[in-house]
């Protein structure tokens, strides 16, 4: 019999292995830093505007979802960080860790959820293709935001009657 896969909050007990699964996850790319500050500071400091969910299967995570709200917008979600290690990819880990983000983000009233995502779908493979899945549509984007023909892409999502 297979274990089952929990999603459970990342607490300050289970963030070296989280930060460990967003260091392989992001390795040797540039948006590496950015998303283990976003892990630390949300883990250390958990509130409704920001919040940490691990993917575990027996003692190993597999993935990392960081969201919450963006503070002082009323009913604005967001998603910040979906990581997955590589070996777990394509086995549904990304899709459950946001069911379960978007599942919390609109009990606590949110009327959409925000994710910003850059435009790279060679460091970011798949992540563009998991939004879309979820029906996020891309609302706006900001050209050359990162560097020269790497755009910055807001992706929506509305939870009204969903």
């Amino acid at each position: 019999m297979s274990e089952r896969r929990l999603i459970v909050p990342v607490s300050p007990e289970l963030l070296p292995d989280a930060s460990r699964v967003v260091e392989r996850a992001l390795e040797r790319t540039r948006y590496l830093a950015g998303a283990l500050d976003a892990l630390r500071s949300t883990v250390l400091s958990p509130s409704k505007d920001a919040r940490a969910f691990a993917s575990v299967r027996g003692a190993r995570i597999h993935g990392v979802i960081v969201f919450g709200f963006f503070g002082g917008a009323s009913g604005a979600g967001r998603l910040q960080l979906v990581v997955v290690e590589r070996d777990a990819r394509r086995a549904g880990v990304g899709a459950a860790m946001v069911r379960e983000a978007l599942a919390a983000l609109r009990e606590d009233g949110a009327r959409f959820v925000l994710a910003e995502l850059p435009d790279d779908s060679y460091e970011l493979s798949g992540a563009r293709e998991l939004l879309e899945s979820f029906r996020f549509r891309e609302e706006s984007r900001v050209d050359d935001f990162y560097r020269d023909g790497l755009a910055l892409s807001f992706m929506r999502l509305e939870l009204a009657g969903t």
